[in-house]
C-alpha cells in the first residue's frame, strides 16, 4: 500500500513523459484528484490551460490516470466517465 504522496509522485512523472513525448508539458491538477476504492483518480491539461483557461490549449481526449494502492499505474480511456471504466474493471 503506498500513501496519497507517493502516488502523485508517480501520477506527476506519469504525465510529465506523456508530455514529452509531444513535446509540451502537461501537469496534474490537485484540485480534481478523487480518492476512490482502489487508489487515486489524477487529471491532467495542458500547463497553459491550466495557468490561462485559454480552451485552444486544453487537451482532449487524455483520460485520466489511476494509481492504485498498490503502486500500479493505468491510463484509464476517455471514452467514457472514470467512474463507468472502474465499474467495467471490478
Amino acid at each position: 500500500m503506498i500513501p496519497y504522496v507517493k502516488a502523485k509522485l508517480l501520477a506527476k512523472n506519469t504525465v510529465a513523459a506523456i508530455a514529452a513525448e509531444v513535446c509540451d508539458e502537461f501537469v496534474v491538477i490537485d484540485d480534481l484528484t478523487k480518492e476512490v476504492e482502489e487508489g487515486w483518480i489524477f487529471f491532467y491539461n495542458s500547463k497553459e490551460f491550466v495557468e490561462t483557461g485559454n480552451p485552444s490549449s486544453t487537451l482532449v481526449g487524455n483520460g485520466p490516470i489511476l494509481v492504485r494502492r498498490n503502486g500500479e499505474i493505468q491510463i484509464l480511456p476517455s471514452n467514457a466517465s472514470w467512474q463507468v471504466i472502474l465499474k467495467r474493471s471490478s
